[in-house]
């Protein structure tokens, strides 16, 4: 009853005003997908998944990229921390021309038997647009499901309420995964559809994400961790590939980058950690 009282609270404040999306998508969801993060990495990728595992978690997270013709630098950084289905996190991300934006975040999910629902709220600083008309605030609203026991549903819609996303309006986006355990413990594979409204024009246009994680499981496993991402007419567009060591306590490294020219090379590299710890009864 009292997580209930402070969720409720949390909502009820939060629902007096429309929260922001992402300016730049978050490392978490370049390798996590809607139907596989469970923990606080969940703030950013699918909500929902604050509300499936009891555990509090804390993460951190920094990117380094090296633009065409450009030096190597920080690009973003995140953290956050969740308990009781809870979450606050802050996004910055650094362009190398001005404005860079920072998000703070606010999540909150209910879980039910066999998954959960949530909401994540967003508020921007440092958007280039200062008008009469420009949104700041958005929404996340995500769901998870487990089909079978190896199977699991995720969806997911992003910025609701159209954000100003530095100097361009986002559009409404929705992605809807499928996560299937095919070994536990040892072999997770994802795959992902999304599809991102036309502001200039009717219609949608869809992409496509696919990944595995392949673990050696145990208390410390070691875990190998891959991505792509496919554009129209499923072509390649960027690859992701990372090691991760450990288990409620995890160190993860992650290279990534393009496949069409002129990008075709690698152009970020990351380093983040998740610690989970079981903090009492809810």
């Amino acid at each position: 009853m009292l997580r209930l009282a402070v969720i409720g609270t949390a909502a009820a404040c939060l629902a007096t005003q429309v929260a922001a999306g992402q300016s730049v998508r978050p490392r978490s969801g370049d390798y996590e997908f809607a139907s596989t993060v469970h923990d606080i990495r969940a703030l950013w990728v699918n909500p929902a998944g604050l509300g499936i595992v009891a555990d509090a978690s804390i993460m951190a997270e920094f990117t380094l990229e090296r633009p065409l013709g450009g030096d190597l630098r920080l690009a973003q950084w995140s953290a956050g921390f969740n308990r009781w289905g809870l979450a606050i996190g802050y996004q910055r991300d650094r362009f190398s021309e001005d404005p860079n934006t920072g998000t703070l975040r606010f999540g909150l999910a209910l879980p039910f038997r066999r998954g959960a629902a949530g909401a994540a709220f967003s508020f921007y600083s440092g958007n280039a647009l200062d008008t009469a008309d420009t949104r700041d605030m958005g929404l996340d609203l995500g769901f998870q499901y487990r089909l079978l026991a190896p199977v699991n549903l995720g969806i997911v819609v992003r910025n609701i309420g159209r954000p100003d996303l530095r100097d361009s309006r986002a559009p409404i986006t929705g992605a809807v995964s499928l996560a299937l355990r095919a070994i536990p413990q040892h072999v997770l594979v994802a795959g992902e559809v999304l599809a991102a409204e036309r502001l200039l024009d009717s219609g949608y246009e869809v992409s496509y994400r696919a990944g595995m994680q392949l673990s050696t499981g145990g208390r410390r496993p070691f875990t190998l961790i891959t991505a792509v991402d496919l554009g129209r007419g499923l072509a390649f567009d960027r690859w992701l590939v990372g090691v991760a060591v450990g288990g409620p306590d995890r160190v993860a490294a992650l290279a990534s980058g393009g496949f069409q020219s002129p990008n075709d090379r690698l152009d970020r590299v990351s380093l983040g950690g998740v610690s989970s710890r079981t903090l009492g009864a809810r």
